[in-house]
Parts: C-alpha cells; structure tokens; sequence
C-alpha cells in the first residue's frame, strides 16, 4: 500500500512537471521590429563621399523619415506593410516623399525589401552571436548578420535607451580597405541607428576614395 502511495505521487509530480513544460512560452523578443500601421522614425542623415578621380571630399547632411503607411497581402498571401520614405534638406524644411520600401516580419524572420533588393534584416528568437546570412533573398554575394550586445544599454541623439541590440553586417578592415556595416534597433521603436564605411585608404591611412553614413534617429512615434 504505501510503495502504491509513491508511486502514485511520482506519477503525480512528473505529469506536473510536464504540464510546465508544455506550457513554457520562449520571448522571442519580436518588438525590436515594430510593424504596428503609423509607427514612425525621423533620421538625421551625415554622408562624406571621397572622390579620387576629382580628389574632392562632399560632406552631406539631410533627414529621412519612415512610416508604416499601409499593410497587404503579398502573392504569397503574407502580410506585408508599406513603409514610406520622405526626405528634406534641412531641419525645418517639409518632408517630401521620396520612395517606398516594404517589410514582411514572420514568426521566424524579418524580410525587408529596401530599392528592390529584399534583405533578411533578423531571424527570431533574438540571442548574442546568433548569425545567419543576411542576403538570403537576394542575388547578392552572401553576407554574415549577427547579433551583439543584446537587451544593452544605447544612447542616440541624446537618449538613453536601456533595450537595445546590434546587428552587425559588415567588418572588414585591412591595410587599404575598410567595410564596415551595422544596425542599431531599440525595442518598440524599432531602427535607431545605422552605419557604413566603404572606403579605401593610403598605407599612411589618408582616405582616396569611398563613402561614409550615417542615420541617427531623433524622433519617433506610433
């Protein structure tokens, strides 16, 4: 009778534990890619272009900013959203629409088609190291994304975010060359920075030729 009575508590104590485990839910942390219609950002946009042929440098300083204008089914039947893009030349200038990008965010990734060329901009669940290849979709030569610095402190424009992650894209730096690329994202906000270097350079380190930018986001809203 009592070994019947352990038994009978052991049988109890492993479907308990079971049923936690059947009902244990993952954070995949989806809300650093926020998609929600209406949901905006505003950039500060500093490019330098580096001309060898004119041996001029053009410095470059304007605003871009983003909008989840409208969502629709894509010839897959996935959802996608609209996101617009506008553009001024100075800060109290009027946004002028410029173009139109689109994103499909999916429950293991985030498509985002930016001038025709879709790119897998992060894969789920979010974790340090995390890589994968962020022309996947593309006819592009394969390009390693990863994740860094994951749920970290950034500040941008001043601000002091405490949820943010890196994904780098690009870091390639040599004697002569350097390529560097990466994203910033905050969570419910979404993109808050951006950065890339491609450049080539004298053994003495003076730049020839390439380009550099940057976004940096300055506001935002839903």
């Amino acid at each position: 009778m009592f070994k019947n009575c352990i038994l009978i508590l052991l049988l109890a104590l492993f479907l308990t534990m079971c049923k936690k485990e059947d009902t244990l839910v993952v954070d995949l942390h989806y809300e650093y890619f926020p998609v929600e219609k209406g949901t905006w950002i505003a950039y500060k946009v500093d490019s330098i272009a580096y001309n060898d042929f004119t041996q001029t440098v053009d410095t470059f300083l304007f605003y871009v900013k983003e909008i989840v204008e409208s969502e629709f089914d894509d010839n897959e039947g996935r959802l996608n959203q609209r996101i617009e893009r506008y553009y001024k030349d100075s800060l109290n200038g009027n946004w002028l629409i410029n173009s139109a990008w689109y994103s499909c965010k999916l429950p293991q990734r985030v498509e985002r088609v930016e001038d025709n060329v879709r790119y897998l901009k992060m894969i789920f669940p979010i974790a340090n190291n995390k890589k994968w290849n962020g022309n996947a979709y593309n006819n592009l030569p394969p390009l390693e994304y990863a994740y860094k610095n994951v749920h970290e402190n950034y500040s941008v424009s001043n601000i002091n975010l405490d949820s943010t992650l890196i994904i780098t894209q690009e870091d390639e730096q040599t004697l002569f060359t350097e390529k560097i690329s990466f994203e910033v994202y905050a969570k419910h906000i979404g993109c808050i920075y951006k950065q890339h270097n491609n450049i080539s350079k004298l053994a003495n380190g003076e730049i020839v030729s390439g380009y550099k930018y940057t976004y940096e986001a300055f506001q935002w809203g839903h």
